[in-house]
Formats: structure tokens, sequence, C-alpha cells
């Protein structure tokens, strides 16, 4: 089960909010990965250590941070959240939930534009429409069919949800057909293993189900 730990940086940047308010934003970084491993438990240890020493001392913790990579560079695109972690400096990436927005594009005064969910999913779904024109992205249609969309306009049409089921059944005997990547079966069968188990499940098949879930949704978009 790959769990990442990421820690509080001291680390600013400012965010312009739609409202035209200002926020800071501290950086979340990620500082173990799979940090479940065995052999990664020193490192952990290391990073839970040197996060309390940084925030020692500090009667509050940040509102708001920005998660990054191991480089610890804020980008584009980042996700945002509220720090809901009474006097914790640190947390694993299972727990961080869904951001309340991502960033934006940087401004000239060095600070960043903060875009809401809406407008990544949007952007997102743009840069994915054009890597299905371009050829270098399969998309699936009908995921378990191994249906593939057969332009970026179709597939806007159906993230847009304008043309709803209907259009998924009228185009669906024209649709391309592209066998299942080893990886995506392989997926996919320890979904319906773990979904067989039913009330039976434990919450580590549930966490370890929404992972697989979750990966097969970006694998089944974007290959």
């Amino acid at each position: 089960m790959a769990i990442d730990l990421y820690t509080l940086k001291k680390t600013v940047v400012m965010v312009l909010r739609a409202d035209g308010n200002q926020e800071c934003v501290h950086v979340l970084q990620l500082a173990v990965k799979q940090a479940l491993s065995q052999d990664s438990q020193r490192m952990v240890d290391v990073a839970l250590k040197h996060a309390a020493d940084e925030w020692c001392g500090s009667n509050t913790l940040p509102k708001w941070v920005v998660q990054v990579g191991i480089e610890g560079m804020p980008k584009p695109g980042a996700p945002v959240y509220q720090w809901s972690f009474h006097k914790r400096p640190f947390c694993f990436d299972h727990e961080l939930g869904k951001p309340d927005g991502y960033l934006g594009e940087r401004t000239s005064q060095g600070g960043y534009r903060m875009r809401s969910v809406k407008e990544q999913e949007r952007l997102r779904d743009l840069e994915t429409a054009q890597q299905i024109d371009d050829g270098t992205a399969w998309v699936y249609k009908d995921f378990w069919r191994g249906e593939l969309f057969e332009s970026g306009e179709e597939f806007l049409k159906y993230r847009g949800g304008a043309s709803g089921m209907g259009l998924d059944k009228r185009r669906r005997n024209g649709a391309r057909r592209c066998p299942l990547p080893p990886r995506v079966a392989k997926i996919l069968s320890l979904i319906r293993l773990i979904e067989r188990k039913g009330e039976r499940a434990s919450a580590a098949d549930q966490h370890f189900l929404s992972c697989l879930k979750d990966k097969a949704f970006r694998l089944g978009h974007v290959l």
C-alpha cells in the first residue's frame, strides 16, 4: 500500500483568490514515499523529528497549504488544502481528502492565482481532448468494454454532461475497441476481488479499494 508522508515547511507562497484577497499559503512537501514500508521507518522518524523541530514554538499552524513533490517547488495545478490537523506539522496523503482549489498561473507580482476545482478539471479535460486529437492519448468511453472516444470534441461533450448516456448507447456499436493493457486488467481484477468481499472487507481493504479505483480512473482516462 503506497502511503506517502508530507511535512509542513516554513516556505510560503502568496495566492490571489477570486475575490481579490491574498492568501498566505505554506508548502506541504513530500518527505517520504511509501512511508509504511519497513525500509522507510528511519526516514519517517527523521522527517517527523525535523518537522517537529521546525515548528516548535509556533502557536498556530498554517491555515492553508499547497501540496508539492519532493523537489519542493510549487507549480500551477498543485492542490491547495485547508490545514485541519491540530498542532500536527505532518500528514499522510490519504488524510488530505479533496482539495479546496489549485494553484493557477503565476502573476507578475510573484504570487499565484487561485483556480477553483471546476476550473482545474476543465483545464485537464481540455488537455486530454488535445492529446486525443494529437494521437498521444487513448481515452476510454466505456472502460470495462475497452471502447475509446473518437475525438477530443466527443470527450468534452461527454465530460460536460451534454450528451449523457444516450450518446454512449447510440455510438457504442461504432466505438473503437482496445484490449485492456495487462496493468489495467490486473487493477480491475483486484477491484472485483475486494468488492466481492462485501461487508467482510476490512478498513485496509476499503482504503486499498479506494486507491485502486483512483488509479483505474487515471489509467482509464489517460493512457
